[in-house]
């Protein structure tokens, strides 16, 4: 049986598809609230699976059908398909199925306050900066970041206030409920950062993005807000499809109500303009998308009483989220960072940021095309200019073919990634002093980031 029912009661639940960073969420969440969590996934790995160990979860490693346990209901990842052993016998069973964005909303959003926050980039840092503003002011605010943020202990938290605050992106739910994730949250705040086309896997174009923005915002109660820059056109053409709501909208250093503005070209120091109100950060985070991330925070946090000064003072102790400008290694010569970018806005913005930083470093990238949307070829012919910031580029992907279209239109940045090991070496090689070398990808890229160290402390 698959669809929307009162489980309030029920108090088994097994999740599949456990260690992705939502699924795991809702795992840490249920497991607050007392009830029987377990699951089952087959890529158990840390942070999320040494989490939900601490929490005492039992987690099952693959999808053999004997394995699964008995449970009041089955909270499905999206990541799990039809042909999936586990899922193919609870459907024989005719088990009681439900998505993990619908068992979130009957379970705990249905009674919050939801800040939702969406788009393309920067989802998961303005969700931890939002988490940790009302953190830093002792509000016990309930979140789910699907990252790992610096400034909390776990990723998801029931909380102890009415307001929830929930990274809320456009991917599918389920394989039996293809609407966007987000449709389910039934935001009482929307942050849409930004637009852009991404998820080749499910998304034909970018119309079909609007599309799903659209449903949400067509569900959406008319006292609900909805927080978003004016300079986006693909943001612009969703509001002009209809919207009900109340909008606040923000620009860059002009003459709109609400503006920030950068004091230095790295962005670590910000004048932000809030209706009357007027403040300057000081932050460790670097790059005007930063800037953006801060300013839906602020103003989403200003619809539940907070100030611009408090704001400010919270996000002026920020550390932010792992991979996102992470830094694992610093010496009088090298800086290691990692960060998440993967796309072609995401990574300019990324290398802009650093550059502006770091003006006289050599810097070295390395990139991994790894989401279905960079590996299609959709973005081959905006990732050039994506890289300009970079001194040397070091290209990862499944098509040898993708990679030599770069390396004959750049041939003196670009370089083909066989083998991670050979690259780490050869990325040592070119260090020069002052070299930052930032590693960009989605997920561990083979673990590049630690054959880097090992090479550098070993020799």
């Amino acid at each position: 049986m698959i669809g929307i029912i009162n489980f309030m009661v029920k108090e088994k639940i097994h999740i599949l598809g456990i260690c992705g960073t939502f699924m795991g969420g809702l795992a840490i969440l249920g497991k607050e609230a007392g009830l029987e969590i377990s699951g089952c996934d087959s890529n158990i790995y840390p942070p999320m699976s040494e989490h939900l160990s601490d929490m005492g979860i039992d987690i099952i490693s693959g999808y053999d059908p004997s394995n699964i346990p008995e449970a009041d209901f089955y909270v499905v990842g999206n990541a799990i398909s039809r042909g999936n052993a586990a899922l193919e016998e609870l459907l024989n069973r005719k088990a009681n199925l439900i998505s993990g964005p619908q068992w979130l909303y009957n379970f705990i959003l249905k009674d919050k306050k939801v800040i939702a926050v969406s788009g393309t980039h920067g989802k998961t840092t303005t969700t931890a900066m939002i988490a940790w503003i009302f953190e830093y002011l002792e509000i016990g605010v309930g979140y789910l970041i699907a990252g790992k943020p610096k400034d909390f202990k776990k990723s998801a938290r029931k909380g102890t206030e009415d307001v929830f605050v929930i990274e809320a992106d456009e991917y599918d739910t389920a394989f039996f409920d293809k609407r966007s994730k987000f449709i389910h949250y039934k935001p009482d705040t929307l942050i849409v950062n930004n637009i852009e086309f991404d998820h080749a896997d499910i998304f034909k174009d970018i119309t079909a993005i609007h599309r799903e923005f659209h449903n949400l915002i067509r569900s959406m109660p008319e006292k609900a807000q909805i927080i978003f820059p004016t300079d986006d056109l693909n943001i612009a053409k969703v509001l002009d499809m209809g919207c009900w709501s109340k909008q606040e909208s923000y620009a860059v250093g002009d003459s709109a109500q609400n503006t920030y503005t950068s004091v230095l070209p790295d962005y670590s120091i910000i004048n932000f303009k809030i209706g009357n109100e007027e403040g300057e950060l000081k932050w460790k985070m670097l790059g005007e998308h930063n800037a953006r991330n801060a300013m839906s925070a602020i103003l989403a946090t200003s619809k539940y009483g907070v100030s611009l000064d408090q704001s400010l003072e919270a996000l002026s102790n920020f550390k932010g989220v792992s991979k996102r400008q992470d830094i694992l290694l610093e010496n009088e010569k090298i800086i290691l960072m990692e960060d998440f970018a993967h796309h072609p806005t995401a990574i300019q913005m990324t290398l802009s940021g650093l550059r502006q930083k770091y003006i006289d470093h050599k810097i070295i990238a390395a990139i991994e095309l790894r989401s279905s949307t960079m590996k299609s070829g959709y973005h081959d012919d905006a990732l050039i200019e994506a890289t300009k910031e970079a001194d040397e580029v070091f290209w990862k992907s499944e098509d040898k073919t993708q990679i030599d279209k770069f390396i004959e239109l750049d041939s003196s940045r670009s370089r083909l990634i066989q083998s991670v090991t050979e690259t780490s070496k050869e990325i040592i090689l070119g260090v020069e002093k002052d070299t930052l070398i930032i590693v960009m990808s989605n997920a561990d890229f083979d673990g590049l980031s630690k054959k880097i160290i090992d090479k550098l402390k070993n020799g």
